[in-house]
């Protein structure tokens, strides 16, 4: 082998080391990562109903920037000294929080990179059934010194025995590229090539090479044999990704509605300070009137004292609402992922939105939609196939190990200077290899514990189905209630503000009395609440009787639509 060549040889290592470090930069194998997970997830979700396309990104999105929203330019007064969170405050409708959640939620976020790692970890198990390539390499240098004495004649004509350093320089290069491959059969296919560079260098090159091409196979024939077997694990982990985007998608509805009822209890919660307040002044009013009555010997000093007592009692619970409305906001704040002291205001116009709107099917029927639509149900149905097929599997684990067995190699000439084989220096063999796995002990618990589960699998498709049919009916039975509730709220105001007025005349007439008044009042202000309470209610039951039934579909920006499926295919938005 010539210099040149050599060099040559070593040129083009280079290269291909060179190229094969820069192909594998954090940059590259995180945009290859993503774009398996994507292809994966793509093609799963596609499986799935409003699986949630396009909102797996697993990036850290921008900062909110709430500068879209109106600003608050009125003052609050029923807030009283707490008016200034919502001075400059912005203004959210509840579609813009839905979609706020979705993307800045911290544990949503969560949940989606949970997806993506279960993802991550399919493409793992899908790479044990593709070609695996390995390659490598050692180089190594000794340079040995070793002493030699001999004998010279120095000029006076007497000899002298003189010691000298020899050096002896060797450089060894070893390279070994591999293949192996899992068949769906369960055969496991092999290939080596493996090559012994030796060079010395001594003064003048001198170069030796031995090479080996390898192939073996191995196919089971009895345990571990065929497709059910091999392909279990990664079965398995296919059907997991599937199960886990379902749940997902089951995750979005909850959210959503979560979101929905956090921001209309909000709105509640400022509600019902501002019906505390109006009591509260109310009173002070009331109480002014009486005192003046007082003065006249027109009213008794106990009436100043009871109005004082629920002057005072409106106060505690005005105060209190407020605690209340600003403790709820931030709970909202940080569910939308916004930071506490950021000032948000909620569009009241929103609770003007509400209003009472029937099912418009039956229970059975809605109980009937709920145990065809429900992904959970889907995972559970899925969960006791899997379990029949484990027993499958660990039946035939129960078998002897027998596998038949060939390899095939060649050679090159181990004197050779260069990097070759010979084919005509090749071996076959071929032979059967039995492990009759005389301590089945491990392989007949596995047995008996799938045979567990299958029953396990059984109980909870069972115990799933029944929990939807308790919750469809619980749903059904809250909106019944919330609609009885509010008919009677309505009623109650007509008759409360009735009561008060009149009240509030005997009082003047200095005819009536304290706790008459304060009992009008107070089932005044029990009355509002209980109406805003009530079409809250109502609204968040059929919410979740939508999600409950599975046919609350949720878009992209969080926003929910109902679509009935076996009931006419309507579609209707909310």
């Amino acid at each position: 082998m010539s210099q040149s060549s050599s060099h040559h040889q070593q040129l083009l290592a280079c290269v291909l080391a060179v190229t094969a470090v820069s192909s594998c930069t954090p940059g590259l194998m995180k945009k290859s990562a993503d774009n398996e997970v994507r292809r994966i997830l793509t093609a799963k979700s596609s499986h799935v109903p409003n699986a949630g396309k396009g909102l797996l990104d697993t990036s850290t999105p921008s900062a909110i920037l709430l500068d879209e929203f109106r600003k608050n330019t009125k003052s609050a007064d029923f807030l009283g000294n707490r008016s200034h969170v919502e001075n400059g405050a912005r203004v959210v409708p509840l579609d813009k929080a839905l979609g706020m959640g979705v993307v800045h939620n911290r544990t949503y976020r969560t949940q989606k990179e949970a997806l993506f790692l279960e993802a991550l970890d399919l493409t793992l198990v899908r790479h044990d059934f593709a070609p695996i390539f390995s390659a490598t390499g050692d180089t190594n240098y000794v340079n040995k010194r070793t002493p030699v004495s001999k004998t010279v004649t120095v000029p006076s004509g007497l000899q002298k025995q003189v010691t000298s350093l020899i050096s002896d320089s060797t450089l060894t290069t070893n390279t070994d590229i591999g293949a192996s491959l899992l068949t769906s059969t369960g055969a496991k296919i092999a290939a080596n090539f493996t090559t012994d560079f030796l060079k010395f260098i001594t003064g003048n090159l001198t170069h030796t090479s031995d090479s080996a091409l390898a192939v073996t196979l191995t196919q089971p024939l009895l345990r571990g044999a065929g497709y059910r077997a091999t392909m279990e694990t990664l079965t398995q982990a296919e059907r997991d990704l599937l199960y886990s985007i379902r749940s997902f998608s089951q995750y979005r509805k909850t959210f959503t509605v979560d979101i929905a009822t956090k921001y209309y209890n909000t709105l509640q919660a400022r509600d019902a300070a501002k019906n505390s307040f109006l009591a509260y002044t109310a009173f002070e009013t009331a109480l002014k009137s009486v005192q003046a009555l007082n003065a006249e010997d027109r009213a008794k000093p106990s009436q100043v004292g009871l109005i004082q007592q629920a002057s005072l009692r409106f106060q505690r619970q005005w105060i209190g609402s407020i605690q209340s409305y600003e403790q709820q906001l931030d709970d909202l704040k940080l569910s939308l992922g916004l930071p506490v002291e950021t000032p948000l205001l909620l569009e009241q116009k929103e609770l003007e939105k509400l209003e009472m709107v029937e099912p418009g099917i039956t229970l059975d029927e809605a109980v009937k939609t709920a145990l065809v639509t429900r992904l959970d149900l889907d995972n559970a149905r899925n969960a006791l196939e899997d379990a029949d097929r484990k027993i499958k599997v660990m039946e035939q684990n129960l078998l002897p190990q027998l596998d038949v067995t060939g390899g095939y190699r060649t050679q090159g000439n181990p004197k050779s200077e260069k990097v070759n084989l010979n084919l005509n220096r090749r071996q076959l063999s071929a032979g059967l290899a039995l492990d009759l796995r005389l301590d089945k002990k491990e392989d007949r618990n596995n047995y008996r514990e799938s045979l567990l589960l299958q029953q396990r699998a059984v109980r909870n498709l069972d115990l799933a189905e029944e929990q939807v049919r308790a919750q469809i009916r619980t749903d059904w039975r809250d909106l019944d209630v919330a609609k009885k509730l509010y008919d009677i709220s309505l009623t109650g105001i007509s008759q409360a503000q009735r009561r008060l007025l009149y009240e509030q005349e005997l009082t003047d007439l200095g005819q009536g009395t304290a706790r008459d008044l304060i009992d009008a009042q107070q089932d005044l202000i029990g009355s509002k609440d209980a109406l805003t309470s009530a079409l809250i209610a109502h609204t968040v039951a059929r919410l979740k009787l939508w999600k409950d039934m599975g046919v609350l579909f949720i878009k992209k920006d969080g926003s929910w639509i109902r679509i009935l499926k076996n009931e006419g295919g309507a579609k209707n938005d909310d």
